[in-house]
């Protein structure tokens, strides 16, 4: 049965497991997709997790028609994410006000709805001034075209910079983090979770199957299977690694005696963590996601959790989930990524 958790200082009420659609579009085609985006709503799934990059905006577009087709958009809650590049031109891209919101307006069109309900800074834009992003936020809020604001995978040191210049500046304030969290990737408890805890803001996580590594769907990190997500971008192949398939081998063994499946297990484990509201799962087919929504049942005990532990120690990492946010080496991307 699903469970709903507080997000943060918003004081929504958001399930536990959040439906990600950057599948959406490509590889799973539109019929596909509103299969799953009905069987989610039946299965009690509240909040759809977008952005206006995923499959170059045909994600947003088909969560819109799939809105309007069934007339349920008021039971949900609604998210897209602004930075990355969308086209060519030098202002297609980062978190200029310029850029926020021009992007606002197109993905409000491709969602057909009058309002995003969490507007997320998909990444960190160091070459913009945190007032500028926050006062374009702002102002997207007072319009009504947005209702809350939150980030996704940013330094720890600049969320909380942005709560302070809000608070000076009667800004909205960030109701939500998206990090990356797994089993293989547990760096987000060192800094990041405290952080959130201790400033009140959601987590909602992505990647709680490592990209499809602990949901078993590699063997050798050296052969990465044709149409696998591994095999689309270096960005994603980089985080495939021998250490982390050993980890998925041995929590497949833990999932079969407790009678569950491997990304249930998976799932569920993120889900038992301290701090996290929710986490994003992004199914490709109908039946992954029947498959997925059934971590909600799966309960782990103390003897699950330290065998986790003695597979990847807490606040360590055997697969970089990071690799995406040049921040974390100190190196912000001098070019804005298209996903």
């Amino acid at each position: 049965m699903m469970e709903y958790r507080r997000l943060g200082r918003s004081g929504l009420m958001i399930s536990k497991i959040a439906l990600g659609t950057m599948n959406f579009g490509n590889p799973t085609d539109r019929e596909e997709s509103f299969r799953i985006i009905d069987a989610a709503l039946d299965g009690g799934v509240n909040l759809f997790d977008c952005a206006d990059a995923y499959s170059e905006g045909e994600s947003e577009r088909i969560l819109g028609e799939a809105f309007c087709r069934n007339g349920r958009r008021e039971e949900i809650f609604l998210t897209s994410k602004v930075f990355m590049r969308t086209g060519d031109g030098p202002n297609d891209g980062g978190n200029s006000r310029h850029h926020v919101l021009a992007a606002c307006e197109k993905s409000l069109r491709r969602l057909h709805t009058d309002y995003i309900d969490i507007y997320f800074l998909h990444r960190t834009d160091f070459s913009v001034p945190q007032e500028e992003i926050l006062a374009a936020l702002d102002l997207l809020v007072r319009q009504g075209k947005v209702r809350h604001i939150g980030c996704s995978t940013h330094p720890p040191w600049r969320v909380v910079e942005a709560y302070w210049i809000a608070d000076r500046h009667h800004f909205p304030k960030f109701v939500s983090e998206q990090p990356p969290y797994n089993l293989l990737d547990r760096r987000a408890e060192t800094e990041i979770i405290p952080m959130c805890r201790a400033y009140d803001l959601g987590i909602i996580s992505w990647s709680p199957l490592a990209q499809g590594v602990l949901a078993g769907r590699y063997r050798d990190a050296t052969k990465i299977p044709p149409g696998s997500r591994g095999a689309l971008k270096k960005v994603y192949a980089e985080r495939i690694t021998q250490q982390g398939i050993a980890v998925a081998q041995s929590l497949a063994e833990r999932a079969k005696a407790k009678g569950c499946t491997l990304p249930q297990f998976a799932a569920a484990w993120v889900l038992h963590q301290k701090g996290i509201t929710a986490t994003i799962v992004g199914p490709r087919t109908l039946e992954h996601f029947k498959d997925l929504i059934g971590a909600v049942d799966v309960s782990l005990d103390a003897s699950d959790r330290e065998f986790c532990d003695s597979l990847v120690p807490p606040g360590t990492h055997v697969s970089d989930h990071f690799n995406s946010a040049g921040w974390r080496t100190g190196d912000p991307p001098s070019q804005i990524p298209s996903s």
